[in-house]
């Protein structure tokens, strides 16, 4: 069951951020790289995220979408709406690309909670 429902967020994440890939960053870098292959989740700006390629957004998208319903203490997520959410907070992060991931994640989805 696990492995059915990764394997369907996986597809329903790479399915919104194809609409996202051709959009290129619009900020520098955050900066929040603090060594190699360590990031500061908290610091990662939208302009990270848009930098990334398909695979490295998508994965961070599900992530981010985890991390921050875990941080709510979120105990059941809507797969059917997450390809929309994730799709409105690239929406977000393409209009703001200063801000940072989990700021986008909180602006876009503020009316859903």
């Amino acid at each position: 069951m696990k492995i059915l429902l990764i394997a369907a967020l996986t597809v329903v994440a790479g399915t919104a951020f194809a609409q996202q890939s051709s959009q290129p960053p619009a900020a520098a870098p955050s900066g929040a790289q603090v060594a190699p292959g360590k990031w500061d989740v908290t610091r990662v700006h939208c302009s990270d995220l848009l930098g990334a390629s398909d695979d490295d957004r998508a994965s961070a998208a599900m992530f981010y979408y985890g991390y921050l319903a875990a941080s709510a203490h979120m105990r059941v997520i809507d797969v059917g709406k997450i390809a929309d959410n994730i799709a409105k907070v690239m929406q977000q992060c393409s209009a703001k690309p200063d801000l940072t991931v989990p700021q986008a994640f909180h602006q876009a989805l503020a009316s859903k909670q």
